[in-house]
C-alpha cells in the first residue's frame, strides 16, 4: 500500500519528457561516465531492501534504524565506487570530477547515517563507538544487504517490507530505482550507437 501511494508521486514524467532526457544525456555524456553514475545510483537502489530487512530483525526498530542501516550500506558501496573511479581516472578512463563527486556523495551519505544513528545509539546496546567503526560496520552490512536482496526485493516491490514510518525511505528508494533504470537505458542506447558506428563507419 505504501509503495502504491509513493509511485504516483515519484513517476510524474510523460513519455515525451523521458525520451528528451534520454537524447540529451546520450549526446552530452560518454558511455564510461554513464556506467560510473549507474554504479553510483545502484549504491542506493541495491542496498535498501536488504538493509531494511536486517534492520527489522531486532531492536531498536523505527525510521532512524532503517535510515542508519541503509546509509551505512550505501556509504560502503560508494567508497568502493569512488576507489574504482580513482583507478579509472589514473588510467584516463574518467575525468576527475566523477570520482570526486562520488566521494563527496559517499561522505554525505556516511555522515547522514551516523547522524541518524545518534538518535538511537545506546538503545538495546545498538550503535557505533565512533565514525570509523560505523564505516567498517557498513562493509559487513553491505555484504549482508546484498545477500538478502533476492529475498527482500519482492517484498519491497509489493510494499510489504515497509512500515508506515518508512514512507520517506520508500519515496527515496523509488527515486533511486527510477534514476538507475534511466541511466541503464541511456547507457545501453549509447553502447548500441557506438557499436553500430564501429560496424558502419562513415565513408
Amino acid at each position: 500500500m505504501v509503495l502504491k501511494v509513493e509511485l504516483s508521486i515519484v513517476l510524474p514524467l510523460g513519455r515525451a519528457s523521458i525520451a528528451k532526457m534520454f537524447d540529451e544525456a546520450d549526446s552530452n555524456m560518454g558511455s564510461k561516465p554513464l556506467l560510473y553514475w549507474l554504479l553510483v545510483s545502484l549504491a542506493f537502489t541495491l542496498t535498501q531492501p536488504g538493509a531494511i530487512a536486517f534492520a527489522n530483525w531486532d531492536a531498536p526498530y523505527g525510521f532512524y534504524r532503517d535510515l542508519t542501516e541503509w546509509m551505512s550500506c550505501a556509504g560502503a558501496f560508494l567508497i568502493m565506487v569512488t576507489a574504482y573511479g580513482v583507478i579509472q581516472w589514473k588510467r584516463k578512463g574518467l575525468g576527475l570530477i566523477h570520482p570526486l563527486g562520488a566521494g563527496i556523495l559517499a561522505t554525505v551519505t556516511i555522515l547522514l547515517g551516523y547522524w541518524a544513528e545518534g538518535f538511537i545509539r545506546g538503545e538495546m546496546g545498538y550503535g557505533s563507538s565512533n565514525i570509523l567503526v560505523f564505516i567498517i560496520g557498513g562493509f559487513f552490512g553491505l555484504i549482508l544487504a546484498l545477500m538478502l536482496l533476492p529475498m527482500a526485493i519482492p517484498y519491497a516491490l509489493m510494499g510489504e517490507l515497509y512500515y508506515p514510518y518508512d514512507r520517506p525511505l520508500v519515496a527515496a528508494w523509488l527515486v533511486s530505482l527510477a534514476v538507475s533504470v534511466v541511466l541503464l537505458v541511456i547507457y545501453v542506447k549509447t553502447r548500441k550507437r557506438k557499436i553500430k558506428g564501429r560496424d558502419n563507419p562513415a565513408p
